[in-house]
């Protein structure tokens, strides 16, 4: 049911108090929808309420998101005197991980000024990393090592060193298997003789390394059943990313794999009409990437890819591959993408697709 002008729940009424108090205004509850922790690659519906304390029924004109992510079906639907309308609004994630926000606008018919619904949470696996990031004390799911843009440069040297939270969000004990393909520093007692934890810390350092070698994201390898690989994104003046292609996502996690193995995985264009992807190529001897093929419509285009590691590959392995791709004035355009993974002798075939990530 969508109009509602009885009955009115009791935490409704002090919204349409206030919005009375406004002369008439539309007013939404809650303004921002707070999701919390999402599973990447899922579809998140939330209902909220366009309150209205006017005298007289106000139609909507238009619903505007800030991307094609959001959804929500509210143009032409009347918001009662006196009552609200109650509406779900659906965001569709994609597999990256870190703070997701997405908003939408509703304008009406008659001159009520516009209204903003904020929906906003943390795309996150099972277990999620954070780090202290040095210019607000905030912990948060990606390393700062690029400094505060505010100030003088020069005027905050950012750590290339520090320490990373990880922690199991679905309680389940797990261990720390690797850091980057090394053995995991951990800050204080050793694990190694205790049972699995749900939360630990470890160290990273990116001291000494040239500007090259500073990984773009710094990836983790847990026994965890559902977060066996995850990564944090590193914030470094030589890891910026500036794609020339329309991606969805930067990179693809490719879980745990077996060299030698072809492993499919998808990777998703977004507004990308009149794009045709024409060849791929890894930038790494340990991985070969081909074009499996590519399905689109008006908004977005998924390319479906397989990647072989090599039958000498093991441990953490992140790999630039190259894209190329024709745009819709025939123009042809390169960028890089990440894929990243756990090659492990003997392990079982994934699935056919796996998930990616920006």
């Amino acid at each position: 049911m969508e109009v509602y002008s009885r009955k009115v729940p009791v935490a409704i009424l002090a919204i349409v108090a206030a919005a009375i108090a406004q002369l008439g205004s539309i007013v939404a509850h809650p303004p921002v929808i707070d999701l919390g922790f999402i599973e990447p690659r899922s579809t998140i519906t939330r209902s909220f309420q366009l309150v209205n304390g006017g005298s007289t029924p106000v139609t909507i004109a238009s619903a505007t998101p800030t991307c094609t992510c959001t959804t929500v079906e509210a143009a032409g639907k009347i918001v009662p005197a006196r009552g609200f309308l109650e509406l779900p609004l659906t965001m569709k994630v994609a597999a990256s991980t870190g703070v997701k926000v997405a908003a939408v606008t509703f304008t009406f018919v008659g001159g009520p000024p516009p209204v903003t619904v904020e929906m906003k949470g943390e795309i996150a696996y099972p277990v999620r990393a954070t780090a202290i990031d040095f210019t607000n004390g905030a912990a948060v799911p990606y390393i700062n090592a690029f400094g505060d843009p505010t100030l003088p440069q020069g005027a905050a040297a950012p750590p290339l060193t520090g320490e990373l939270t990880v922690t199991a969000i679905d309680g389940h004990p797990f261990r720390i298997e690797s850091v980057m393909g090394r053995a995991p520093v951990f800050v204080g007692a050793d694990p190694a003789s205790t049972s699995p934890q749900t939360t630990y810390k470890v160290r990273y350092s990116f001291e000494g390394l040239a500007c090259e070698q500073v990984p773009p994201f710094l990836v983790i390898a847990t026994d965890h059943p559902k977060a066996p690989v995850i990564d944090l994104r590193v914030r470094h003046k030589c890891t910026k990313i500036a794609p020339q292609l329309p991606f969805a996502e930067y990179r693809a996690n490719l879980g745990v794999i077996a060299p030698g193995v072809r492993t499919a995985f998808d990777f998703e264009f977004k507004k990308s009409s009149g794009w045709k992807v024409t060849a791929v190529q890894s930038r790494d001897p340990r991985v070969a990437v081909e074009l499996l093929d590519q399905r689109s419509d008006a908004d977005h285009a998924m390319i479906s890819l397989a990647a072989t590691a090599a039958a000498t590959a093991r441990g953490i392995v992140l790999v630039p591959v190259s894209m190329t791709a024709t745009d819709p004035s025939g123009g042809t355009r390169s960028s890089d993408f990440w894929i990243y993974f756990n090659a492990v002798a003997g392990a079982a075939a994934p699935p056919p697709t796996q998930n990616a990530g920006s």
